[in-house]
């Protein structure tokens, strides 16, 4: 049993590694590549897995990252025909997708993000069967052109297959003890989903938090290396802004405080007990889900932003919250197994 499985983003390193494990345990030889990305490589590192690094993503603006796609696209082709996989499997790969379809490779898509429109659109229609979060109901993916016997659920959020483990360690930001810590997320300025979206948001939400809590640690994770370089030249003097990849679970940990502009990190945060707020611009069904567990609260504006975090922040908040938070994610299946098995099965019918 032969499996590809294209990894594109640092939620991808998490989720999948557990995953490769288990398939590989099964005796399947599994192909695992990705691109050149900031976060991706470190974090793979880490996990311990070999990635075939083939391409890149592209700068900012749709025409270098459609020739980046289109290149990816043509150097993958003759290292999965010498492979010769029974399936392919990736979380929303144009790449992954086309090409497995282009060879007449059954191409299984686990995602949970439908708001992500591009991206879905360049990989469901070409896919053979889809696995998503049960909170994601069917009538989500029908711009795609999947059909509800297509789609099989798993009684989880993502981050359940990896906070269910072992976490994975790492470096952390040099955090005073005797503060409160907030971390924030950024926006992922560069997705098409978010193009119609407030770019100075992520300005703002910074701009306010550092006002109104001034004696916290204030940590802002960026995704690029663009805006590492922005955000340290705006606020670099009253936040920390790491230029390494940090542990997020390790962070996490030492956090009083989150506030995310996306989807995972959210879950996350919210599921380890860390009080939750979504910044995200956007409707979100994992966010919906954790809201109507009392583990999670939506700031779009400045000022629900301060009302929520005053209150989240206050002492004694996280630990009632935390006991909330493990009983969700101990009343959540571990997705892993049921997601290998589906791929080994589909795989023996290829």
């Amino acid at each position: 049993m032969r499996l590809w499985i294209d990894l594109l983003t640092p939620k991808q390193i998490l989720f999948f590694k557990p995953l490769i494990g288990e398939l590989e345990a099964s005796g399947a030889e599994v192909l695992a590549t990705s691109r050149r990305y900031r976060e991706v490589g470190p974090l793979a590192e880490r996990a311990g897995l070999k990635l075939n690094y083939v391409g890149d993503r592209g700068t900012k603006g749709q025409e270098d990252q459609l020739l980046a796609a289109t290149r990816r696209q043509a150097e993958m082709i003759p290292i999965v025909q010498d492979f010769r996989p029974n399936v392919a499997v990736s979380i929303a790969s144009a790449v992954c997708a086309r090409v497995a379809f282009g060879l007449g490779i059954k191409h299984v898509a686990v995602n949970d993000s439908p708001h992500s429109e591009v991206a879905g659109r360049l990989s469901i229609p070409l896919s053979y069967h889809l696995l998503c979060p049960w909170v994601i109901p069917p009538k989500a993916w029908e711009i795609f052109g999947i059909q509800r016997r297509q789609i099989t659920t798993y009684r989880a959020l993502d981050p359940a297959a990896w906070l269910k483990r072992e976490p994975l360690s790492g470096p952390v930001p040099k955090l005073d003890p005797k503060k409160k810590t907030i971390t924030v997320r950024v926006q992922e300025s560069d997705a098409p989903y978010l193009s119609r979206a407030d770019m100075t948001w992520t300005d703002k939400l910074l701009a306010v938090l550092i006002e109104a809590f001034p004696e916290s640690n204030l940590v802002a994770l960026c995704r690029y290396d663009f805006q590492v370089e922005e955000i340290k030249s705006k606020f670099g003097s009253k936040c920390l802004v790491p230029d390494e990849v940090v542990s997020g679970h390790d962070l996490l940990a030492s956090t009083d405080l989150f506030v995310g502009m996306g989807g995972t990190m959210n879950a996350e945060a919210a599921l380890m007990g860390v009080p939750t707020i979504s910044a995200f611009q956007g409707s979100l069904y994992t966010d919906r889900y954790l809201e109507s567990e009392g583990l999670l609260e939506r700031a779009l504006t400045t000022s629900t932003l301060l009302s929520t975090a005053r209150r989240f922040i206050a002492d004694g908040y996280k630990t009632a919250y935390g006991k909330k938070a493990k009983r969700v994610l101990d009343s959540m299946e571990d997705p892993v197994p049921k997601i290998a098995a589906f791929i080994e099965k589909t795989a023996n019918q290829a």
